[in-house]
């Protein structure tokens, strides 16, 4: 069953927790059917070739998984025993390594570490049993990643083609304090609603995440062109999974000289810290992207020609002088008088701050909750 290729089966991509309709709309333009969001993710239905396409051209997904198992598991005997039922035997060859990630709870089973090992006893058991043989198990970089999720007192077992996080692109070679993972970067360029044609700015870019990020959709370059999976490694798998990722990756490649040959629009990205323009140059450089990068305070920011499409991920106190909510309050305030200066232009702005709206003075056209990790914030998308 693991070896068929041709038939459509469920797949399931996860992605941060408010970036659904933007990972759904990408799914559709894939070609995936039967599209059902939930939280932090979406179930779909296509052939091994859809799935492996989205593991490279999916922007705002943090893995794509192939379920092997769900059974019910309100307790530890239930998740070992479930577990230890899958035949590991045909997914887990002799000399691979692997790991287990946990997600979710049920009432009895509350601590995702927990999870994790329990679910390992039960795989190194079950193939000892049935080999003779004990699986290595590698927490860094395992050949094989199961994925646990448990929700309403079941557990979904699954394995992770990519093998790491999607939103770990490979381009972040310098950082800044409090960076915006990639996967949400992505989903804020998709969800302010740039078509990528007309001139961007991020006048806050800090690490270069979000100017980066649109610079890949504008080029319409895949974030995982690059990367190699984990399913290139299995035996019961590599032989298929390689042919058909050499013809994607060459489409993909295609795709993108097409979209560079019509012209890119112009993309700026400025700050006024000179560390975090260093760090967003050299991200710019390993990411292979074209930004125009320079220092300025986000307050003096000029119009577009023509105009476009305003990015940002503002600040909430840990970057500002002196610190404190009222001067945080202070800035919201002055960058919003700024940005009435930009008629014609669009703005799509994240912020975690509950002052923000009421002291940037702007009514936004659409407000959108986002999760960067566990922290909650708001997208605001203005016509100004």
């Amino acid at each position: 069953m693991w070896d068929d290729f041709a038939v459509f089966r469920s797949w399931y991509a996860t992605c941060p927790r408010g970036a659904e309709p933007a990972l759904e709309t990408e799914l559709a333009a894939l070609g995936a059917k039967g599209i059902r969001p939930g939280q932090g993710g979406a179930r779909f239905t296509g052939e091994r070739e859809l799935a492996l396409r989205a593991c490279l051209d999916l922007r705002t997904a943090l893995r794509v998984l192939e379920p092997v198992a769900e059974f019910p598991a309100e307790t530890a005997e239930q998740l070992y025993e479930g577990a230890a039922a899958v035949p590991w035997q045909e997914l887990l060859p002799p000399g691979q390594t692997f790991a287990v990630a946990a997600s979710g709870r049920t009432p009895q089973l509350t601590h995702t570490h927990f999870v994790e090992l329990k679910v390992k006893d039960a795989v190194v058991d079950a193939l000892r049993s049935r080999t003779g043989s004990r699986p290595d198990v590698d927490p860094r970089a395992p050949d094989v990643l199961l994925v646990a999720h448990l929700a309403r007192g079941r557990c979904s077992l699954s394995l992770d083609l990519a093998g790491d996080l999607l939103s770990n692109r490979g381009y972040r070679v310098q950082t800044v304090e409090a960076p915006l993972r990639e996967a949400l970067a992505a989903a804020v360029v998709l969800l302010s609603g740039w078509e990528g044609r007309t001139p961007l700015h991020d006048p806050v870019c800090g690490s270069g995440t979000l100017a980066i990020e649109a610079a890949l959709f504008a080029a319409a370059r895949a974030p995982g062109e690059r990367r190699t999976l984990a399913c290139e490694r299995w035996p019961r798998t590599a032989a298929e999974d390689g042919r058909l990722l050499r013809r994607i990756r060459a489409e993909l490649r295609e795709r993108a000289a097409k979209r560079a040959a019509e012209g890119l629009p112009e993309l700026l990205a400025s700050d006024r810290d000179p560390d975090a323009l260093a760090a967003a140059q050299a991200n710019a450089r390993a990411a292979g992207v074209r930004l125009r990068i320079f220092e300025q305070d986000a307050r003096s920011i000029e119009p577009l020609s023509p105009p476009g499409q305003l990015l940002l991920n503002v600040p909430y106190g840990e970057r500002l002088p002196a610190g404190g909510r009222k001067q945080l309050k202070t800035f919201y305030h002055q960058l919003g008088v700024a940005f009435r200066r930009l008629s014609g232009h669009r703005a799509a702005i994240l912020s975690a701050s509950e002052d923000f709206e009421s002291a940037f003075g702007i009514r936004p056209r659409v407000r959108r909750d986002l999760w960067n990790g566990p922290l909650r914030c708001t997208l605001y998308c203005y016509e100004l």
